[in-house]
């Protein structure tokens, strides 16, 4: 999500379309991560739209009319985290959305004595094929400090991911106009302010 730049560049400085996404995508197999502070959540919708695509909206957090409906059309409200990671694929740091089976694999470490704190090492999730349940399972690899190496990369990273904008609640008008509703019957939602990701992480 790096800034979109228009106009002359010089030849070393252009988007050549080959840039990775700020966005982890988790592949069949194994996934080795190290969390980078707290997860932020969220909600979302899987919803079918008028013209009968699928696909996943923010919910509209603020308009509780809109919610319902929603969920009286059958997408219900599902939770959703989004987490800073250190992808070890190719340790870049990128934001990593999960879902529950996911949250709850990590949420046991970090209440487990033995492990506790889940930034101070690596955990594989393990992705299993479509359909199996459960489809994730999370386990800690040994603890090992970070190298400081990573530390300016990191705030870099930090300081150019805007994960309030990300988890914004979806317009009502935006909403009802993929269902094809009336936009009439929904309340446009209000702006809201939200703190700042709170997280805590020592390099070595």
């Amino acid at each position: 999500m790096g800034n979109m730049v228009f106009g002359e560049v010089d030849w070393n400085a252009a988007d050549s379309g080959s840039q990775k996404s700020d966005f982890m995508r988790m592949e069949e197999g194994e996934n080795t991560v190290r969390v980078m502070g707290n997860p932020t959540q969220f909600y979302i919708h899987w919803v079918v739209g008028k013209d009968g695509s699928k696909g996943k909206v923010n919910s509209p957090a603020d308009n509780p009319e809109l919610v319902s409906r929603l969920e009286d059309t059958g997408f219900k409200r599902q939770a959703r985290w989004l987490i800073k990671v250190l992808d070890r694929t190719d340790d870049s740091f990128r934001l990593l959305e999960v879902g529950p089976q996911i949250y709850n694999g990590i949420k046991m470490l970090y209440n487990n004595k033995r492990w506790g704190k889940v930034t101070g090492y690596d955990l594989t999730i393990l992705k299993g094929p479509r359909g199996q349940q459960p489809l994730y399972n999370v386990s800690p690899n040994p603890k090992e400090a970070l190298s400081s190496d990573f530390k300016e990369k990191f705030m870099a990273f930090n300081d150019r991911i805007n994960v309030e904008k990300l988890i914004t609640p979806s317009s009502a008008a935006a909403i009802c106009e993929r269902m094809g509703w009336d936009a009439n019957q929904a309340t446009a939602p209000e702006e809201t302010s939200a703190s700042d990701d709170d997280f805590d992480f020592t390099f070595e």
